[in-house]
């Protein structure tokens, strides 16, 4: 993925920190699949994912805040309830799951034998559901595309969310549908994040993504050598700088570009009237701002929402 920059003058707001503080947290990423499987009630979320009531409370009312979901009060033998159904908002995000899911069966050494095959209803074969253009309906990937960015933007880490206890990680592996682990590495880290995002944008060097991040050396090194071990990083020898090495994106790190993509696109729902985007892609192929969607790797349309279903498990409908 190549970069421009644009001279814009950029309003206050930051709608993609927005969006990767709401997405690039495991608990949130786990209560939205859920949801789009229909667990919708406090109880029942609390115990599928045995969040502890605080976490799950926390949660649902950042959702609620963000426009992702809606509480509807239903009544049981004692009392009034409520239940959490997703918004048109919420009901957004559901490419950004099948992304994660495409990616760990792909990516993710054993995820292929426990994670279900996805179905294309329309012609009724499985599909991988590869990233496509909406403007010109053909497949896109990471090198097809070119980022645009606000003069003097650079890539803002969202703020840290609380990561998962080991226990807690211990206690969803056991259901593949609820255990992501290369993706909680990447989306329920801000710097990790960050540090993916900045190398798609071109950064290669330490000092790179020290300056484009303000991230501190050790903090740095660490994530550094968290996303080689995961293998979405590679090193090299840098042979024209002062750094010993460069940092590149292998195959597996380039392929988490579409998760990544839909996110962008959520984020400009928080754009206030007048803002322009602090990172906008383009379709190079097409000459158009890249507006993602799936499609079927078969028979070639847009997949939607309704027109996919996990085999043996429920289709995530509203």
């Amino acid at each position: 993925m190549t970069e421009a920059t644009a001279h814009r003058v950029r309003p206050a707001g930051d709608p993609l920190r927005r969006a990767l503080e709401l997405v690039g947290d495991q608990w949130t990423l786990l209560i939205l699949q859920s949801l789009f499987l229909r667990f919708r009630r406090y109880e029942e979320l609390r115990l599928r994912l045995g969040i502890s009531p605080t976490a799950l409370s926390g949660r649902l009312r950042d959702m609620v805040d963000a426009g992702m979901l809606t509480r509807v009060p239903y009544r049981d033998a004692r009392r009034t309830r409520h239940e959490y159904r997703l918004t048109e908002r919420g009901l957004e995000l559901w490419p950004l799951l099948i992304c994660i899911w495409a990616w760990e069966r792909e990516w993710v050494e054993g995820r292929r034998e426990v994670l279900p095959t996805l179905i294309h209803l329309d012609c009724e074969l499985a599909t991988s559901a590869p990233l496509g253009c909406a403007a010109c309906g053909r497949r896109v990937d990471a090198r097809d595309v070119r980022a645009e960015r606000l003069d003097s933007t650079g890539v803002a880490a969202a703020t840290a969310s609380k990561r998962f206890r080991r226990k807690d990680a211990e206690s969803l592996a056991g259901d593949p549908m609820m255990f992501f682990p290369d993706t909680m590495e990447l989306l329920g880290d801000r710097w990790s994040t960050g540090l993916v995002v900045s190398a798609l944008l071109g950064c290669r060097h330490f000092s790179e993504f020290e300056r484009e991040l303000g991230i501190g050396p050790s903090v740095l090194s660490a994530r550094l050598s968290k996303l080689v071990e995961v293998g979405v990083l590679r090193t090299g020898t840098a042979k024209t700088r002062t750094d010993a090495r460069d940092y590149r994106l292998t195959a597996k790190g380039l392929a988490f570009f579409p998760a990544l993509a839909f996110i962008a696109e959520w984020s400009r729902g928080f754009e206030v009237a007048g803002q322009e985007p602090d990172i906008t892609l383009h379709h190079v192929e097409c000459g158009n701002r890249l507006r993602p969607m799936l499609l079927c790797d078969h028979c070639g349309r847009p997949l939607t929402r309704t027109s996919v279903q996990f085999g043996g498990v429920p289709s995530p409908k509203r």
